[in-house]
């Protein structure tokens, strides 16, 4: 068998005349056609315009996009006004003379101050960097939240045809066995069989409701689940044909595992932020310069000035830190242990991609193995029940014979959907 796992992607995902890239390699789906139809295209569609979840990550994106705008401002002016007024009074003695000098009044002031920013120890670039680096990191995240709902939205999809599936064989092995109960008593009413005979045959019979009942129960869980994920009750789904792209080996599946997936691209973008903390930690040890221009009108301040009082000024302002009482150095080790905090974890997701792929890999392989496999299972169950039903009317074959052939066909089908839906679900994988 040629090895068929390539590295991931979901193409074919088209709303709102955008296509939305899932993954890494072609997965093609061709459904087979029914009037009115609910395909997985359809279900991914749906989830993506409408889960909470991920509209949730996306508000959480736009929110840090707006920390590069932050960070850019600080390359701009900032122009404050400002005003008061109040009344004053003062009373004034000057020694050696006689008298005092009183002062009353509305004393008022507006003015207005421009400070633009020259130098801030390069803070403003480790600042801006650092926003960047933060967006894309959420980027990738959100891009993986869309993988993860698409992901899981498929295999809600797959799970309720699943189990679809195998209530209906379930609800078939039933109506057999209920007709070879009724069988079975009208031979043992004829003395063909024994009583024994009727208890196994009504046995099976309960055995058989009880998993119809369990898988009832499965499937409405499934139903649940999927309206969880897509926000609205399955209906009608169409059985998908997953097909993947069986071009590439395993050295390039687990190379772009290690540099696409968005896990890796995230925590990536996450380091390179952390590196540009550090930078703008240090930058807060290196000197400031400040252009600071202020106008002001003041009218009635006080006994020396009564009228009217204009002012203004264009500076050029440094500051230099001498002694911060060591916070600023401790801020700056605490961002470099966080760099290597953020190294360690972009080589643990690293790992976990690795073996996600190599988990999809060998869940693959063996599910198409066992597939393969159940697919004969069926055929033969179906040719020895045909034959045991034969010779049991005959009375070479007992009823329990008969009833064992009937069970085995029931769970080779069973397996067989099981096996169907594991191959698909790991192709997406």
């Amino acid at each position: 068998m040629p090895f068929f796992m390539a590295g991931i992607s979901i193409l074919g995902v088209v709303m709102r005349a955008s296509v939305f890239w899932a993954g890494f390699v072609a997965v093609t789906i061709f459904p087979t056609v029914y009037a009115q139809a609910e395909t997985l295209e359809d279900a991914w569609i749906q989830a993506y315009q409408t889960n909470p979840s991920l509209q949730a990550t996306r508000a959480s994106l736009r929110a840090t996009d707006e920390q590069v705008a932050e960070a850019v401002s600080n390359w701009r002016p900032s122009v404050d006004a400002t005003t008061n007024y109040g009344q004053i009074s003062q009373d004034i003695s000057t020694p050696g003379f006689s008298g005092t000098n009183n002062f009353s009044g509305t004393t008022k002031s507006y003015g207005v101050e421009v400070k633009q920013p020259i130098f801030r120890g390069f803070r403003t670039i480790s600042e801006t960097n650092a926003a960047k680096k933060q967006v894309r990191s959420e980027r990738a995240k959100l891009q993986s939240a869309e993988q993860q709902l698409f992901l899981d939205t498929a295999g809600a999809y797959l799970d309720t045809i699943r189990d679809e599936e195998i209530l209906n064989i379930e609800i078939y092995n039933v109506t057999m066995l209920e007709q070879r109960l009724v069988e079975t008593q009208v031979r043992y009413e004829h003395g063909d069989l024994a009583q024994t005979d009727v208890h196994e045959a009504e046995s099976r019979l309960e055995r058989a409701k009880v998993n119809r009942y369990q898988i009832e129960n499965t499937l409405a869980a499934d139903r649940t689940n999927y309206m969880r994920l897509v926000g609205k009750v399955p209906e009608n789904l169409r059985d998908p044909e997953v097909i993947l792209d069986q071009s590439k080996k395993l050295d390039d599946i687990l190379q772009t595992a290690q540099t696409r997936n968005p896990d890796v691209v995230a925590a990536w973008y996450a380091l390179q932020e952390a590196n540009s903390e550090v930078d703008l930690n240090e930058g807060s040890l290196l000197p400031e310069v400040n252009l600071v221009a202020n106008a002001t009108r003041s009218h009635g301040q006080d006994v020396t000035i009564p009228g009217r009082e204009d002012d203004a000024q264009v500076v050029l302002q440094a500051t230099v830190p001498l002694y911060r009482s060591g916070a600023d150095y401790a801020k700056t080790r605490a961002a470099q242990q966080t760099v290597t905090q953020r190294r360690m974890e972009l080589e643990d997701t690293r790992h976990k991609a690795v073996e996600t792929a190599h988990d999809a890999c060998r869940t693959l392989i063996r599910a198409r193995l066992a597939l393969d496999a159940d697919r004969e299972e069926v055929e033969a169950a179906n040719l020895a029940l045909q034959g045991i039903t034969v010779a049991a009317r005959v009375g070479t074959r007992t009823t329990l014979d008969v009833l064992n052939a009937q069970q085995e066909l029931a769970d080779a089908e069973i397996d067989m959907a099981k096996s169907k839906h594991d191959s698909n679900l790991a192709i997406l994988q």
